[in-house]
């Protein structure tokens, strides 16, 4: 008897639910983007480019380069197995082929590092497109390098901010009456907002100054 109820029960429950309520046109909300607005539709999504690192002169004078990475053309490299390797000693000739958007070799400069990879990005973000650029490697592999790079000589974290304010020269907003708020959004300060964001400026510049001694 009290299965027959528990089953009932369900049957009046699942009548009342209306699962076309719970469907929902996603389509609809895609096709409402407007193509022009998407820098994706020129090119790939994602673009993956490997730089390969020279050695140093204390590794060369190891004997650590032993041909294991050749690159066949622009966008493919060809890895082949140490020759200290027991796969090498097995006489194993095999070999595995990886494709990337582009190979750039060790004879790289850090320019030229950045005109093939980011320079199109950072334009696109200065005509209000979103980027994402990330390295990614093992230790030592040179990430910090392409990053960031020496002072005298800048990776690609640098370029790319010399690029922005030298491209916004001339149109910076110098006063204090709009604050950015969330991502594309903001608020008009107040004379009272303004005053105290001048004040928080202030006070922070001279807490710089005492920590850092300029």
């Amino acid at each position: 008897m009290m299965e027959s109820c528990f089953y009932n029960k369900l049957e009046s429950v699942e009548r009342e639910v209306n699962f076309d309520d719970l469907k929902k046109d996603l389509f609809s909300e895609f096709n409402s983007i407007d193509s022009q607005e998407s820098c994706l539709e020129e090119h790939e999504h994602l673009q993956v480019y490997l730089r390969i690192r020279p050695f140093t002169t204390t590794e060369s004078e190891k004997g650590e380069s032993q041909d294991c990475v050749s690159i066949e053309r622009p966008d493919t490299v060809l890895l082949k197995a140490p020759r200290t390797s027991l796969s090498a000693r097995l006489r194993d000739k095999s070999a595995q082929r990886f494709q990337f958007s582009q190979v750039l070799g060790p004879e790289t400069t850090q320019r030229e590092m950045f005109d093939s990879t980011v320079r199109g990005l950072v334009k696109e973000v200065l005509e209000g497109g979103n980027s994402l650029v990330f390295t990614y490697g093992v230790t030592n592999a040179g990430k910090t390098f392409t990053f960031l790079g020496p002072e005298a000589n800048g990776g690609i974290l640098p370029r790319s901010l010399n690029v922005i304010f030298n491209s916004i020269e001339g149109r910076v907003y110098d006063q204090m009456t709009i604050k950015p708020q969330r991502c594309r959004e903001f608020i008009r300060l107040t004379k009272d907002q303004q005053s105290e964001e001048a004040t928080n400026k202030r006070n922070l510049f001279r807490l710089l100054k005492e920590v850092l001694g300029w």
